[in-house]
């Protein structure tokens, strides 16, 4: 019957694009078009007996079910690493039936299938649109190209599929790159990387016409309060992200044949199994780069405005506190430490309220913001690093650039929220039309904070530490920047970031100062020093990022060390226990507050002492931020894929004087295996430079000046200690 259904639609979209193209050659030259009646008889005439046995076998076909729009555009994720195939081949190895209508459109890719994953061809330089069922993916149209970044792309999609397709059930499924509410989703490479920001994407679904069941963002990062505001007049659920998504995407194999075998089921059951199978897939694929910082999450968009009525409460008390230095000081240096994701801009709701409890947010605020998000968020799956994930996020940049913040005005409904923005971002002003219901709040005294960090040294000479001279309660992350001279070629290297450093209490003020843990000693891979970059670091975690070449293709091999003491790892659960444990159990929560409010003065300063017994743990290699646009990669290669392959490893070319990276050279290549051993090893005998790193509360970074450090195999000293304080 679907064989017979295919047939007849691409039969009939056939003659109409025939026809239009015939009339437009015709127009070139001079002639009349067949009129249109006379092009669709003729077509009529062609299937006229396939419509008299669909018209007899109609009786028995049974109502479909769902309508399954999948918005593929395939960008840099298809064109260099074949993601989009993937997610197409698992589709494939599915078993159709009647009760479910899946219809793909496919553009935004400079190459498709780059591995010869499928067996039928995409073209590049249209948009074209399949329809999959017994007989695979059949082409059922296709047009000229156009930016899938659009939002006149996507509605024309969902209208055409309204008009071609009936069900009881929609879903709408959103597939590229994704950066936040900020940034949106949907990046198209053929158009100069142009981006659907979240407002788009509320325009397209408007003039799209088709209200949806559920929304499924295979993007990253767009689990958030403004997407769902933005969807909630069109659309009833919505699964996604609070964190990056791996290329491989959600588990379709899993939940697209869940759809064929329950057909008759709700938007709740399927939007589960897309949770569900999703982790599942990635525990089974042992790749511990997503399994160990997944989330995603089934959010009911009937109440999104209960999280945004409270919020606005919320962040509205959180804005009057920017009069008082030390009491906003309080609040943004607990939520500072909120769980956050990726580009340090999105943070859980929940868990930011949750920490501005010990800030001065009044709990009549906070807890109808949590309750509002429990709500709200029907399902919930957090990993092992990100416990603290409730599911929701919300933009919370308390350091960003203007561009995205115009961005984000456009999308974000909250005034207050905006208003909030505009006190504490001094580059930035709110639109006018905040200031119609929200109230006007000062603007931020920065000076109150400023961070002032300074090198002194022992009175022998033996140590050198930082200070701050001031600034050292909004002082959050320490860590000191090591560079190599190379005397032969007149360059300096960076070898990354430690957060090596002791602090010493200096009187009962609580003043400190760091001493300096730099012995000569270094993380390195095999024994070749590792160019280290502290990509993210938490209570329980350093996640960093080491830049390599590996087929060619410039990628991060990335590297955990775990932070727990060895009483709290041998207590603790792994893998999905843990998940399930959190997620049932309220009582983790309270732990969590309690741990939180145990030490504030330690919480206070984030340094991290590497010379423990602490043991690295390589993941595997991840592409990174896209040069261009800032999104994140999804090109996340597990270890196990990669087991025995060779990487070259990066000398990273620093320039003082630019004070930036300024190339990579190429050095040894070493192999990625299970077995690699990554440990601190002693480095080559020669001259360094060092400087110290400060990031304040509002994510601000703060740097001392350089200062020369010589290591001769055995001891560390410092040529410049006669100068000192």
């Amino acid at each position: 019957m679907k064989k017979l259904f295919a047939l007849l639609l691409s039969v009939s979209l056939l003659f109409s694009l025939s026809s239009s193209a015939w009339a437009e050659e015709a127009a070139k030259e001079g002639q009349e078009a067949p009129a249109e009646e006379a092009v669709q008889q003729e077509a009529a005439a062609e299937t006229d007996e396939a419509g008299e046995e669909l018209q007899a076998d109609s009786a028995e076909e049974p109502e479909t079910e769902w309508n399954v729009l999948l918005y593929l555009c395939g960008t840099d994720l298809e064109s260099k690493g074949g993601c989009a195939s993937l997610n197409l081949n698992a589709i494939a190895g599915t078993i159709p039936n009647g009760k479910v209508n899946l219809l793909v459109e496919t553009g935004g890719a400079k190459k498709w299938d780059p591995e010869g994953k499928l067996d039928f061809e995409i073209a590049n330089d249209k948009l074209q649109r399949w329809y999959y069922g017994e007989d695979g993916f059949v082409l059922v149209d296709e047009a000229e190209d156009a930016c899938m970044s659009d939002s006149r792309t996507l509605s024309d999609f969902i209208h055409w599929s309204a008009e071609n397709f009936t069900a009881k059930k929609n879903l709408l499924l959103l597939w590229d790159h994704g950066g936040g509410s900020s940034r949106g989703l949907i990046l198209d490479e053929n158009y100069d990387n142009t981006i659907m920001p979240v407002f788009s994407l509320e325009k397209a679904l408007r003039d799209g016409g088709t209200h949806f069941d559920l929304v499924l963002t295979d993007t990253c990062l767009m689990a958030s309060l403004e997407m769902c505001q933005a969807l909630a007049p069109y659309a009833d659920y919505l699964v996604a992200s609070e964190e990056v998504m791996a290329g491989d995407g959600t588990n379709y194999k899993g939940w697209v044949q869940y759809l064929y075998d329950r057909p008759d089921c709700t938007p709740v059951q399927v939007g589960k199994r897309i949770c569900d199978y999703t982790q599942q897939y990635y525990i089974e694929k042992e790749d511990p780069l997503e399994s160990k910082f997944f989330t995603m999450s089934l959010i009911d968009l009937s109440r999104i405005d209960e999280v945004a009525e409270s919020f606005n409460l919320f962040i509205h008390s959180a804005a009057d506190l920017i009069e008082d230095p030390d009491a906003f000081f309080d609040y943004a240096r607990e939520t500072n430490r909120s769980e956050n994701y990726l580009l340090e801009t999105m943070y859980d709701i929940f868990d930011l309220s949750r920490r501005a409890e010990l800030a001065g947010i009044p709990q009549e605020l906070t807890h109808p913001l949590q309750d509002a998000v429990e709500d709200a968020v029907v399902y919930n799956l957090r990993s092992d690093y990100h416990m603290y994930s409730h599911g929701l996020s919300v933009y919370y940049p308390l350091h960003d650039e203007k561009n995205d913040l115009d961005h984000f005005a456009r999308t974000c409904k909250n005034p207050e929220h905006l208003a909030f923005l505009d006190s504490i971002v001094l580059n930035w002003d709110a639109p006018d039309w905040v200031y119609e219901t929200a109230d006007k709040h000062p603007e931020l005294d920065r000076s109150a904070y400023i961070v002032a960090p300074e090198v002194i040294y022992s009175e022998d000479g033996s140590d050198a530490y930082l200070t701050l001279s001031s600034g050292e309660k909004s002082a959050l992350h320490l860590v000191y920047e090591l560079y190599y001279k190379d005397a032969e070629y007149g360059v300096m290297y960076t070898l990354g970031q430690s957060g090596n450093l002791d602090p010493e209490k200096l009187d009962e003020s609580g003043s400190y100062r760091f001493r300096l843990g730099f012995d000569g000693t270094w993380p390195s891979m095999n024994g070749t020093p590792l160019c280290i970059n502290i990509a993210d670091e938490t209570d329980s975690y350093i996640l960093y990022d080491v830049p390599v070449k590996y087929k060619e293709d410039d990628m991060s091999m990335r590297i955990l060390v775990n932070q727990k003491s060895s009483n709290q790892e041998e207590n603790s659960e792994s893998g999905s226990e843990a998940v399930e444990a959190v997620i049932s159990e309220e009582s983790s929560e309270d732990s969590a507050e309690a741990g939180t409010e145990d030490s504030a003065e330690e919480e206070q300063l984030f340094v991290n002492n590497e010379q423990g017994t602490r043991s690295y743990e390589l993941l595997g290699l991840w592409d990174g931020f896209d040069a261009h646009t800032g999104l994140p990669g999804r090109n996340i290669i597990p270890l196990k894929e990669v087991d025995g392959n060779e990487v070259t490893m990066y000398n990273v070319i620093y320039s003082k004087s630019l004070d930036k990276v300024s190339d990579l050279i190429e050095r040894e290549n070493v192999v990625l295996n299970k077995d690699a051993v990554i440990e601190r090893g002693k480095l080559p005998e020669g001259e360094y430079m060092i400087r110290f790193m400060v990031k304040d509360i509002f994510n601000t970074v703060h740097y001392s000046d350089y200062f020369n450090v010589h290591w001769d195999g055995e001891t560390v000293t410092f040529p410049d200690s006669d100068k000192k304080s």
